[in-house]
């Protein structure tokens, strides 16, 4: 009975471990994968994502995609850019840059910042170098970078 239980034991380990270890590549391929930001009803057609990921240095790196937004102009009527911005846990919030759409209303910004966990913003704004957000976001997404 002894080698019967160890034969199907064999067997076990031999189907399970090929199965885990798909598992386990797509959980860490999903990790580094963009997720998705949540957009404003005022841009009910635009789609974003953000991917954060460690740098080599420890900082952290921001990766924005938006496709199908709106003109920033068509949102708020004195906007002509629309501005990232980063606020850490308990900290005041950044401006991290600009982003300008392309002729198909596509655009992206990469950024870096030293922060692990931040809420990420994107509001139309009137000029690229605004202290603070001026109008409701178009985006908006909760980031922790992955390892």
């Amino acid at each position: 009975m002894r080698s019967r239980d160890s034969t199907t034991h064999r067997i076990v380990v031999s189907v399970a471990m090929p199965i885990l270890a798909v598992l386990a590549v797509m959980l860490i391929g999903c990790a580094s994968n963009p997720q998705p930001m949540h957009s404003a009803a005022a841009v009910p057609a635009s789609q974003g994502t953000v991917k954060a990921t460690k740098g080599d240095n420890g900082n952290t790196i921001v990766d924005i995609r938006v496709k199908h937004l709106a003109t920033p102009s068509k949102v708020a009527a004195d906007a002509t850019v629309y501005v990232v911005w980063i606020q850490p846990v308990n900290g005041a919030i950044q401006n991290v840059g600009a982003m300008v759409l392309d002729g198909n209303l596509d655009g992206t910004l990469n950024t870096v910042t030293p922060h692990a966990r931040f809420k990420l913003t994107v509001t139309p704004e009137p000029g690229p170098a605004v202290a603070a957000p001026t109008h409701d976001p178009v985006f908006t997404a909760d980031v922790e970078r992955t390892e």
